[in-house]
């Protein structure tokens, strides 16, 4: 009786059901030959013409068969592959991976750290190179085909469908991946090589640190779009705290040039690795700061400017041996010239602390005790003699002019004795809006200066049902002169997504009032100065 209960596919015992898509459904199983748990997937070729069928079976063989000899921890590993007796639908048996998926986790965090974040994408860059070398390509990079184990390292799921890159199987009009993660040449029906794979995963680390998508939209048509012809935000304007060291890689990354992107996996991990190991200095740069008190900070990420020069020499040794530990024979070239530069400055250092404590501040002689002792240490040249008062000129005349500002700049730091202070202006904005959940960004001159929740509430007037809106404002203070100020406001479920720009002439110490409203179910937004 409990046999007649258990569910087989061949001889394979199903479990539990995981998960259901449209293409079929995912089994917790078990192999009773090795006593091993497995996840079945099955794919449904149901309302299929038999000419379809038969290709796509001929199609699901040879890309079962190709991702069968991908051997790598961060692939998910195909172990067989078969038929359902009862309705021959095709099955792929795969590797039992205990954990969960990166599109559950973000849905449920909504972004990660930069630290994990990076060490995510790297391990899946790797993943992908070693994949792109045997001739496999995924297709469809997303969240959702990432599994996050309980160690937290990532695994590539899906294998199963990727194409081989030698055979160019299609099924007519169906499309293979998710427009939002997809590449521009994936849209355009062009050829497609692994580069299509790192533009995904360029998307996805997008995702992960800004907890946004990059290309958004409120239809399919919208986000294909925005893919093939927009340039995303800045991930550092949507979070200040992120490098813009980390918008380069992710721009390179998702550049829709195929020529200026990463052109394998390997380079992608490998300016992963940098950001790591410079985010790394960074954090153990400040933990020395605030126990010491010192001043120091990364010459990777940060600014140097308030740095010792000695600190300056220090951090940036440390970052270039990094570089040179992980630089290609290629790269060296480059590094030895930034050895050259480091030690010509480390020179210039040198002699700056061995220059006479005279040659600094210049001089400083009020006695006569002093210039006759200086004197007796300078060759007799006019010039000089020029600059030394007899001691009993001085004792007769005043101090010349030049004498007195010399000691006067003696005493005071060469530091700037007045800050220039740029005058301000006052914006007053008044938000109008339909939006339950959203958020107002606004730019000043390509510089994030305000996000600003919006929320709104269900509004009812004799009964009636009139929709959500909401009414918020906020103060900012805009440099003086002439800014250009854009506006972004993004919904919640990222439904909507709408932006605007003006240029206006702003004096210091007036106030401006500006109006931002939005049209009826938000479809545009308005901006007016009151």
């Amino acid at each position: 009786m409990e046999k007649s209960e258990t569910k087989m596919f061949g001889r394979y015992e199903i479990l539990s059901e995981l998960g259901r898509g449209a293409m079929g459904v995912v089994y917790k199983a078990r192999d009773p030959q090795i006593d091993r748990l497995v996840a079945l997937k099955t794919v449904s070729l149901w309302g299929q013409e038999a000419d379809e069928e038969k290709e796509f079976r001929l199609r699901f063989m040879n890309e079962a068969q190709a991702a069968g000899r991908l051997h790598h921890s961060g692939i998910v590993s195909v172990f067989d592959v078969g038929e359902n007796p009862e309705n021959h639908d095709p099955y792929i048996v795969l590797e039992y991976v205990q954990g969960e998926s990166l599109n559950r986790i973000l849905s449920r965090e909504k972004k990660l750290s930069l630290e994990r974040s990076l060490k995510l994408a790297e391990e899946i860059a790797d993943a992908l190179d070693y994949a792109h070398a045997q001739g496999v390509i995924h297709r469809d990079i997303k969240p959702a085909n990432i599994l996050i184990t309980q160690e937290g390292r990532a695994k590539i799921a899906d294998f199963g469908i990727a194409k081989l890159n030698l055979a160019h199987f299609t099924i007519p009009g169906r499309v293979l991946g998710t427009p939002a993660y997809m590449a521009p040449e994936q849209l355009s029906g062009e050829g497609v090589d692994g580069r299509a794979d790192l533009f995904s995963l360029g998307v996805i680390l997008y995702a992960m640190v800004t907890g946004h998508s990059p290309f958004q939209g409120t239809s399919a048509t919208t986000v294909c779009f925005k893919v093939a012809n927009r340039e995303p935000i800045a991930a550092s304007a949507l979070d200040m705290t992120l490098p813009p060291q980390l918008d380069a890689v992710i721009s390179r990354a998702m550049a829709k040039d195929l020529n200026e992107r990463y052109q394998r996996g390997s380079d992608f991990a490998d300016d992963l690795r940098i950001l790591q190991q410079s985010f790394k200095i960074t954090s153990s740069t400040t933990s020395r700061r605030t126990s010491t008190g010192t001043a120091t900070r990364s010459a990777l990420i940060g600014s140097t400017s308030a740095m010792h020069p000695a600190a300056k020499v220090a951090a940036a040794g440390e970052a270039v041996r990094y570089i040179l530990s992980k630089a290609r024979i290629k790269d060296l070239i480059l590094a030895a010239a930034t050895v050259c530069l480091l030690v010509i400055l480390a020179a210039q250092l040198k002699l700056f602390n061995n220059r006479p404590e005279s040659a600094i501040r210049g001089p400083v002689q009020v006695n006569s005790a002093a210039t006759v002792n200086l004197d007796s240490s300078l060759p007799s040249q006019p010039v000089v003699q020029a600059e030394t008062v007899p001691t009993q000129a001085q004792a007769q005349a005043p101090v010349p002019a030049v004498t007195r500002k010399k000691k006067s700049s003696a005493k005071t730091p060469p530091a700037p004795a007045k800050q220039i202070v740029i005058p301000s202006s006052t914006l007053e904005l008044g938000v109008q809006h339909q939006f339950k959940d959203a958020t107002l960004y606004v730019w000043v001159d390509d510089k994030l200066t305000l996000t600003l929740p919006l929320h709104g509430a269900a509004q009812k007037k004799l009964v009636v049902f009139n929709g959500v809106r909401g009414i918020t404002s906020e103060t900012m203070k805009i440099p003086a002169g002439k800014r250009v100020l854009r506006f972004r406001a993004l919904s919640t479920d990222q439904t909507v997504d709408l932006s605007k720009t003006l240029s206006a002439e702003f004096v210091g110490g007036d106030t401006k009032s500006l109006s931002v409203s939005f049209e009826k179910r938000n479809s545009s937004m308005r901006l007016s100065w009151q």
